[in-house]
C-alpha cells in the first residue's frame, strides 16, 4: 500500500493533495497537527507552526521532507492500531457514554454539546491511575472510536516518557 505523501516520486501538488489526504485520514485539522507538532518537540511558536502548514496546503510552498516523515510516521501508527485492535467492544451506558478496555485501559467516549464526542483515557481500574490529556471533541461517535487506540499509546508514550525522566532524575 503507497502512503499519500511519497515526496520522492511526486509533484509538489501531487505531495500537497498528499499532505491533504493524510490530515483528511488522521482527522487531523492544520491546528492539531501544529499541537501536535508542538507536543512532540518543535520549538517554534504557534503561529509559526500553524502558518507554515497552511503554507504546504494552499501551495505557498512545498510540503517539506520533515512534513512528509511526520505524517507517514503518523499515519502509519494509526493504521498500525487499526489493526491490532480491529474488534472493539463498546458498551453504552445509561448516560450515553461508551466504555470499552484496550489492553489495561479504560476509555471512555462521552457525548458533548452539539453532537461532538470526547475520548477519556486511564490507565488501569484505579481512579487515580494515569490519564493523558483530555482529547480534543471529535465530529462523531465513529471518529472518536477511531481515535481511542491512539489516545491509548499517547498515554502509554507519556507514563514511558515520565519514567524515563524519574530514571534520569535518580541516578
Amino acid at each position: 500500500m503507497e502512503s499519500p505523501i511519497v515526496p520522492w516520486t511526486q509533484t509538489p501538488k501531487q505531495q500537497r493533495e498528499g499532505l491533504r489526504a493524510a490530515l483528511d485520514e488522521l482527522s487531523l485539522s492544520p491546528a492539531e497537527l501544529a499541537d501536535l507538532l508542538y507536543k512532540r518537540g518543535d520549538y517554534r511558536d504557534f503561529q509559526a507552526r500553524i502558518r507554515s502548514i497552511q503554507r504546504m496546503i494552499s501551495g505557498e510552498s512545498r510540503v517539506s521532507g520533515e512534513m512528509s516523515v511526520i505524517c507517514n510516521m503518523l499515519l502509519r501508527q494509526q493504521r498500525r492500531l487499526l489493526l491490532k485492535y480491529p474488534d472493539i467492544e463498546w458498551k453504552k451506558e445509561a448516560n450515553g457514554n461508551y466504555y470499552s478496555t484496550i489492553e489495561d485501559w479504560n476509555v471512555v467516549i462521552c457525548p458533548q454539546s452539539r453532537g461532538r464526542w470526547q475520548v477519556v483515557c486511564r490507565k488501569g481500574p484505579e481512579p487515580n491511575g494515569y490519564s493523558p490529556p483530555f482529547s480534543r471533541y471529535l465530529s462523531s461517535l465513529e471518529e472518536a472510536k477511531k481515535k481511542a487506540p491512539i489516545y491509548v499509546e499517547e498515554g502509554m508514550n507519556d507514563i514511558a516518557e515520565i519514567r524515563h525522566l524519574e530514571n534520569i532524575i535518580d541516578l
